[in-house]
Order: C-alpha cells, then structure tokens, then sequence
C-alpha cells in the first residue's frame, strides 16, 4: 500500500509500505478514501510547526470504509462507512483526568500523522471507540471536514459566549476561518470576516454565513462596521496567528481574544490591560467534551454548507500539486501565495 512519508522539514516521500493488520482485538483497518489537507500536515512540512517525528505518515482528517476488524469489534463491520476521530487520549494521566485529554501525556507515538502513522495512506489502524458511522447522505468529502469542524467547536466552547449581540469577528478564510465563522454563527454570533488574500477572500464570499461582511483589512473593516476608529470589538478568533497584536489593541473590556495559529512567534500584549481591562487570551486545539460528534452531527444535518467548503480534490499520486495549491511548495521547499480560489483541499487516497 502507499503511504505519505514526514522524513524531515521539507523532505516528504510517497512510498510502498506493508499492508496493516489488527494487533489489538479493538482494531480496525480502514481503507481511507479521502483525506484533508491541515494547517498541521503544513506546518511540520515546513517546520513552522516541529512536531512530527520524521518517518511518520502525514494526515488525519479522513473518512473511509471498514476493511479488517479485530476480534473484539462489535459496532463496526467489514465495508461499514466511517470517520475517523485521530485525537487519542489515554483517560487516566493528569491531563486526561482534568479536563484536558486533548494533551494527553501519553500522546507521543499515538498521535495520527505526527507520531503515529496517519490517513494519508491507503489504509489506517484505528481502535473501534475512535470511528463513526458514516450515514448514506454523507459524502465522504463532507464527512472529512468532521475533524477540523470539531476542533472549531472546541474553541468556540472556550469562548463561554453568554450574549449573542456583540461584536466578533474572524481573522483568516482558510478551512479553518471559515468553519469558526460558520461555528460561531450556529451559536447566534455574526462575525465579521478579515482575509487579505484576494483569492481567499474570493472564495469565501461564495459559502459565507447569511450577512456576513468580508474585508481585506482589520482596520478598514473597524471603520466599516462600526463608523469609527475608536469603536472596540468583544470577540476575535485569530486563525493566522499575524494579527492577534493589533486585534489585542481593539478589545473592549471584557473582550476574548482566541488564537488557534499553529506559528512559532511571539506577540506583544500588555499585561497590565489584561487584568485592567478584564480581557481573556485563550488558546485552542484538537477537540474536547463531544465536540467529534457534535461536529458530525452537524455536518450530518446540513447545518453547514459542507461540500461548497471543499474546493479541490487531489490523487494522492498528485500530493505535491494539492500542497501547493494551499501554499506549500515542497518541490522548489518554499512557501508561497495562494494563487486561485480556494478552501479545504482534499486528497483522494482510494483508487476504485
């Protein structure tokens, strides 16, 4: 079978790999079908985001069919449609017991498509408790986006949003943009959406939330939304990591900065407004408290316009082609603007 290899920061290799077989009586092989490109799988390519143990199979947002079970499995059978949870946790060290299996203690060598081979691969060994049941309605495409949508839940359930006429708005209309905007506008909140890349911004116009307003600039949007240069927001959701300062600088009191860019730099913010101010920085990621399942649910639903967010498929054969088109161009190692429309880009594993 073929499998994506991480051999270190911009070295990645498509190649043949042993077919898996069940080791536990709660293991599951899957034949994955499709599988999403993450900022994650991005950001080890490379190295904004040094996590990955090289050797490793990239990937982790996928959907695929029930190819092998284990002699224990007793909600799944053979050829059974399903989605893939790739967040472990053990339940029993501190992490897991406080509220926080996200960051699992015993996640090293078991975390998928970073120390645990991932879904970019012909086939996946999960464990029976980390797959759902993919209904017909459902295309494996859309199903895909479970993972990312559930890690946007996450973050929005940190927010604890108790009024929904404030001020919000969301840096970044990537995947990841987009499913928080569509996230918090489940939850009542309309936010306002800043994207600087005009392709980007293209794309999202077409699959936004009903009256959601999108602009190139956080500044000119203030100016827009609220007539004044003055005027403060309650709520920012920071996907891309470069604006959390300035956003810091527009907070009203009591206003919520979340940042969720996986970027290896440092911002300055003022420690003094934070208490005088009452202003919270809140950082996210993975999924916690059900949010995989609420996430599906949704999906499941029609809740979200989760096909329209797709907008390439690639041939795993084609990964350097699909990489680049979200900026990642690993054959000349560099990144690089985005150059045409676009938003979750997928790459088909399965050939049939």
């Amino acid at each position: 079978m073929k499998a994506l290899k991480f051999n270190g920061v911009w070295d990645t290799s498509l190649i043949e790999v042993p077919s898996l077989q069940c080791i536990d009586s709660d293991d599951v092989i899957v034949a994955i079908e499709v599988c999403g490109i993450c900022g994650t799988d991005v950001g080890i390519i490379t190295g904004d985001y040094p996590v990955a143990i090289p050797g490793t199979t990239l990937g982790h947002e996928s959907t695929g069919r029930v190819l092998k079970i284990g002699s224990g499995v007793t909600q799944f059978k053979v050829g059974d449609r399903v989605v893939i949870n790739p967040t472990y946790s053990c339940g029993e060290c501190r992490m897991c017991q406080t509220g926080s299996p996200n960051h699992c203690e015993r996640k090293l060598g078991t975390e998928a498509g970073v120390s645990y081979n991932g879904t970019f691969a012909d086939q996946y060994r999960a464990k029976e408790g980390s797959l759902l049941h993919l209904d017909d309605h459902v295309s494996f495409e859309e199903g895909a986006l479970t993972e990312p949508l559930s890690c946007t839940i996450t973050g929005v359930d940190k927010l604890n949003i108790t009024h929904t006429n404030i001020r919000a708005c969301v840096i970044g209309a990537g995947p990841m943009g987009m499913l928080y905007l569509w996230s918090l506008y489940l939850r009542g909140v309309k936010a306002f959406l800043v994207e600087k890349n005009e392709f980007r911004n293209q794309f999202a116009k077409e699959v936004l939330p009903e009256g959601t307003r999108v602009y190139t600039d956080f500044e000119d949007a203030m100016r827009e939304e609220y007539g004044s240069d003055d005027e403060k927001l309650d709520l920012c959701v920071d996907t891309t990591g470069y604006l959390s300062e300035i956003v810091f600088k527009r907070l009203a009191p009591g206003g919520k900065l979340l940042n969720v860019a996986l970027k290896d730099f440092t911002a300055n913010l003022d420690v003094l407004k934070i208490a005088d101010k009452s202003l919270s920085v809140i950082g996210s990621i993975d999924s916690l408290n059900n949010s995989f399942e609420r996430a599906y649910e949704i999906i499941r639903d029609g809740k979200i316009p989760a096909n329209k967010l797709v907008s390439h498929t690639f041939d795993l054969n084609n990964y350097p082609q699909a990489f680049a088109s979200v900026g990642c161009n690993i054959a000349e190692k560099k990144q690089q603007p985005i150059t045409e429309p676009n938003c979750k880009v997928l790459l088909r594993i399965a050939t049939h």
